[in-house]
């Protein structure tokens, strides 16, 4: 139905309103400015109209609404905010509301009820004792959503007021540094969620300075399968990764991303390490090739997970390990042989074993 169909003037109500009444039909009646029509309007709407059997809808004039709310308003003209609101399923009909308060409406067409959306009392409404008055009822209609047009138009002006930021100098990246979180940055706690007891391995934080001041990119690749078991939530993931943040910010250091598994070692997925999944991911979306690529862990499966994407593989934990291009007793081992290859002139693949 074309909405301009149900945008009535009030001679035209007064011959719908009589129609309606001749069959029967429960009439509600609301009125507004729906400036900008949001969730809250189009909830309490429908709402209204599950109350009646037909829903009128008074849109405030364009005078009516400087006059009420602010001589710069409204936004949107009446004939616009009045197609708006027409065309709603839930309104049946729609007619101009020149006076500020609805009262010589109300009286002209004694809807069987009076229906508003807020969160003030039925009581509150100054014309709600002339409509029980003649027999109506009164009803306030809250609503779930937390909107409002003064809101919208507080955003609005507070987005104009910024300035889009510039592009970031594009400085192109000399190779890419993977990291595994527990055990290779931080002292290894199984299932940590509390950012308390992170701690920094020893050197982590100068090794990780001397990298990044050499072009290379940082990023941490971890496993955290108790998301998928319900140790704890992505949300406590990303808490602890605030802290590390925190931890490494003395260094002045930056991690450009966090690249997770949150599945169990019972999924099926390509993003749990030695899976290359989530270090492939990382090579294309840093564009750096598996030659300027180098992943640093504490396991195994971190060793398997570089190799078989292609990229030289550091290791830094303890015990017996196969797939390593270096064995290193720390972090600042590691940054030591990583930044001996980036000033080499070539960067051969290393033979694994």
């Amino acid at each position: 139905m074309d909405p301009r169909a149900k945008i009535l003037t009030p001679e035209q109500v007064d011959a719908w309103v009589a129609a309606e009444r001749a069959a029967g039909r429960r009439i509600g009646f609301t009125c507004g400015s729906f400036d900008l029509l949001h969730p809250g309007h189009v909830q309490y709407l429908a709402r209204a109209r599950e109350r009646c059997d037909r829903l009128l809808v008074a849109v405030n004039s364009d005078e009516s609404v400087r006059r009420y709310k602010n001589p710069l308003r409204p936004v949107n003209p009446e004939r616009h905010r009045m197609y708006l609101v027409a065309g709603l399923e839930s309104v049946d009909a729609v007619t101009p509301l020149d006076d500020d308060r609805p009262l010589a409406l109300l009286l002209r067409w004694k809807p069987d009820l009076y229906l508003k959306g807020g969160d003030y009392s039925a009581g509150a409404l100054r014309s709600g004792e002339a409509v029980r008055q003649y027999g109506g009822s009164v009803e306030v209609i809250p609503s779930d959503f937390a909107t409002s047009t003064t809101d919208a138009l507080e955003r609005i002006a507070a987005l104009a007021a910024h300035a889009v930021p510039q592009p970031a100098d594009s400085v192109p990246a000399r190779g890419l540094v993977l990291l595994d979180r527990d055990g290779t940055l931080i002292r290894n706690v199984p299932f940590v969620a509390d950012p308390e007891r992170i701690a920094l391995l020893d050197g982590v934080g100068a090794a990780l300075a001397r990298l990044q001041a050499a072009r290379l990119r940082l990023a941490i690749a971890t496993n955290q399968q108790g998301i998928g078991l319900g140790y704890f939530t992505a949300a406590d993931m990303i808490a602890v990764n605030q802290r590390l943040f925190r931890l490494l910010a003395p260094y002045g250091v930056l991690i450009s991303r966090v690249y997770f598994c949150p599945h169990s070692a019972a999924d099926r997925c390509a993003c749990r390490k030695p899976a290359a999944g989530m270090i492939t991911r990382a090579m294309r979306d840093f564009g750096v090739p598996p030659e300027r690529t180098f992943f640093v862990g504490d396991a195994e499966a971190d060793m398997q997970a570089g190799a078989a994407a292609g990229c030289h593989t550091i290791f830094t934990g303890q015990g017996a390990v196969t797939g390593a291009s270096f064995r290193a007793a720390g972090m600042e081992a590691a940054a030591e042989w990583i930044l001996a290859r980036v000033e080499a002139p070539a960067m051969p693949a290393e033979s694994r074993g």
